[in-house]
Order: structure tokens, then C-alpha cells, then sequence
């Protein structure tokens, strides 16, 4: 019996020693925000990320808001130097709307696919492009003269990363 357990132990835990492990720390350009972030590749198929950052609102570009979250990676297409994976992101909003001097916050869910390459020439870089849609909409309301009116603030849908990384084995 403990023969068997062992065996299935080295079995599974095995498997992803044979894999590529890697560890990111780098930074992502988005189309409102800028975030610092660690990146972990369990194996070739299998990663998570790490995030954090400020960004903006679309109606006003004022990096005021800040941002924190997490992605859960796979990849689908793989070779030595490139991977081409899909994931889903959560992520959770801090966000000051200046309009209405108001603060709000807000969870935002969203599904990605990404292109990563890594350098020939630098080794233990990476370059990465993501492209998704995010959802996450929140209904505040504002206090005017003992009125209460109704409003909703609503996250930019689109995805649209740059990343830069540098990778430890």
C-alpha cells in the first residue's frame, strides 16, 4: 500500500519536474492601466499570474484608481521559444470617479488569449501580447441636496496587454 501511494506521489509530482518552470517578474502596458506583476509557468501547459497596478477611467484619463488580481493561464500551443495559451482573469477594482466625487469598487471577470515569445539573443526574457474582453459593472449612487440619484459605472471591456518579462528557471 505505501509502495502504491509513493508510486502515484512520483507519478504526479514528477510529471511537472520534467516540465518548464519558470518564474517572471515584469511589467504589463494596457490600454488604461500600468501594472507591475509576477508571472509562474507550473509547466509548458500550465500558469498563473499575479497583478497589481493603477489605471484610469475612459472618460477621464487620470491613473487614479488602482487595480489587483490574478490570471489563470493554459497554453494550447507551444515550441521552445513561443506559446500560445488562453486564461481567465479576476480581478478586483478600486476606482475614484472624479465626475462625481465619488469612490467605488468593484470584482471584474474576464477571459484572454496571449502570444508569448521568448528572446534569442536575451535569455530569460519574454514579450508578451493579450487580447480579451472584461466585465464588471457596479450601480453607486450619488447624495445631491438629500436626493439620492442612481448611476453605474461600467469597466472598458477591452483587453489589450503588452508585457515585458524577466524569466528565472
Amino acid at each position: 500500500m505505501r509502495t502504491r501511494l509513493l508510486f502515484i506521489l512520483f507519478l504526479f509530482f514528477g510529471i511537472n519536474s520534467f516540465g518548464q518552470k519558470m518564474t517572471g517578474f515584469g511589467g504589463e502596458l494596457s490600454v488604461l492601466s500600468l501594472k507591475p506583476n509576477v508571472r509562474m509557468w507550473l509547466d509548458k501547459a500550465t500558469g498563473f499570474e499575479v497583478f497589481g497596478g493603477i489605471s484610469s477611467e475612459l472618460t477621464q484619463f487620470k491613473p487614479n484608481d488602482f487595480e489587483a488580481g490574478f490570471k489563470v493561464l493554459s497554453t494550447f500551443l507551444y515550441d521552445r521559444t513561443n506559446r500560445t495559451y488562453f486564461g481567465a482573469v479576476g480581478k478586483w477594482a478600486w476606482v475614484n470617479i472624479d465626475s462625481d466625487k465619488t469612490n467605488t469598487n468593484l470584482p471584474v471577470f474576464g477571459l484572454l488569449i496571449g502570444k508569448e515569445w521568448s528572446s534569442k539573443r536575451i535569455h530569460r526574457t519574454g514579450f508578451a501580447i493579450e487580447f480579451g474582453y472584461q466585465y464588471g459593472v457596479k450601480k453607486y449612487y450619488i447624495d445631491i441636496y438629500g436626493e439620492k440619484y442612481n448611476n453605474t459605472y461600467q469597466v472598458f471591456p477591452l483587453i489589450l496587454n503588452i508585457r515585458y518579462s524577466l524569466y528565472k528557471e
